[in-house]
């Protein structure tokens, strides 16, 4: 189903204003058939559907929820299997007040596409932990959501976000491993959440780019208070340090150069680190929007030399 045909659908259904009694052809109360004792002693209670107004991430949401109630003290009672569906309500008319694609939108686009998570994740160059969650009534991000429209225009290749690569955390490893061969210090330690690590790749990542039309890793990166790290960096930090570098496409001399030459730029991570908070094409972005490689031409922390970009193979 085409995503603007899905949401013309749900504002036809009613359920934008009051979100609770379809989504997407299913009924969602999911109580039908079930009875339920009144704990006061008055028998059966009836299932009903109430209206509820709640402020969620400051914004306005009226939700139909369906509740049992009994008749002769209006005592209101839900369940376990209603709170989950309340939740995934909830996530799923944000997600449409503000723009955002819901969870079945993410879902019914990625089959539509006949891919896997695991396909659509390497598409997309986030972990398959996200698009499972994001699927199953987690929030993503307006960053994210870009990544993701973007992945469903199969926009891999000419992708300003990935640098014209899709994205491979193995060679991210290796990448890293080269970087400590060229500067003597430790990378992907225990416990770090790749603080500094992530800056000389990104250096190396953007720099790839501008000399010769693709990144070296894949990796979209987001512009977070510390500077430039890997979009969804929580994810993929395990997987990175799980990964065989062995597997990774090998390391051409032309990207060997350009990781030495970040490498002599930079001889602290501390260096690396503050010069990231000095580039413009960081600074002046909303803190978790995307970094596109094509602001690589106006890198200021490293000198460029006047070229003319290479396409990509």
């Amino acid at each position: 189903m085409n995503i603007e045909t899905r949401k013309e659908e749900i504002k036809s259904n009613g359920e934008e204003g009051a979100v609770g009694k379809k989504q997407g052809g299913r009924e969602i109360g999911m109580m039908q058939g079930q009875e339920k004792k009144c704990p006061n002693g008055h028998g059966t209670m009836t299932l009903k559907t109430n209206e509820n107004t709640i402020t969620f991430r400051g914004e306005e949401l009226t939700l139909a929820v369906e509740v049992y109630i009994c008749e002769k003290c209006n005592l209101e009672v839900g369940t376990i299997d209603q709170a989950t569906v309340i939740q995934n309500m909830i996530s799923d008319v944000y997600r449409l007040k503000v723009g955002l694609m819901t969870g079945e939108e993410i879902r019914e686009k990625r089959e539509e596409l006949n891919l896997s998570q695991k396909e659509m994740a390497k598409r997309a160059g986030i972990g398959i932990a996200s698009i499972k969650r994001w699927e199953n009534g987690f929030i993503q991000t307006r960053s994210m959501n870009t990544a993701l429209l973007a992945a469903f225009d199969d926009n891999r290749t000419g992708n300003k976000y990935t640098g014209n690569r899709v994205l491979s955390t193995p060679r991210i490893k290796l990448v890293m491993k080269e970087f400590e061969k060229e500067t003597g210090h430790k990378f992907l330690e225990d416990g770090d959440n790749l603080l500094f690590d992530v800056k000389y790749l990104w250096y190396a990542d953007m720099l790839a780019y501008y000399y010769l039309g693709r990144g070296l890793t894949g990796a979209t990166y987001a512009a977070l208070p510390y500077g430039p790290q890997l979009n969804n960096y929580r994810d993929l930090i395990e997987i990175i340090r799980g990964d065989d570098e062995t597997k990774a496409e090998p390391l051409s001399p032309e990207e060997k150069k350009i990781i030495s030459r970040v490498a002599l730029t930079f001889h602290s991570k501390r260096s690396v680190y503050n010069a990231t908070h000095r580039e413009e094409i960081w600074e002046q972005k909303s803190f978790g929007s995307l970094i596109p490689y094509s602001d690589a031409a106006k890198l200021t922390e490293i000198q460029l030399e006047p070229h003319k970009t290479k396409e990509p193979d």
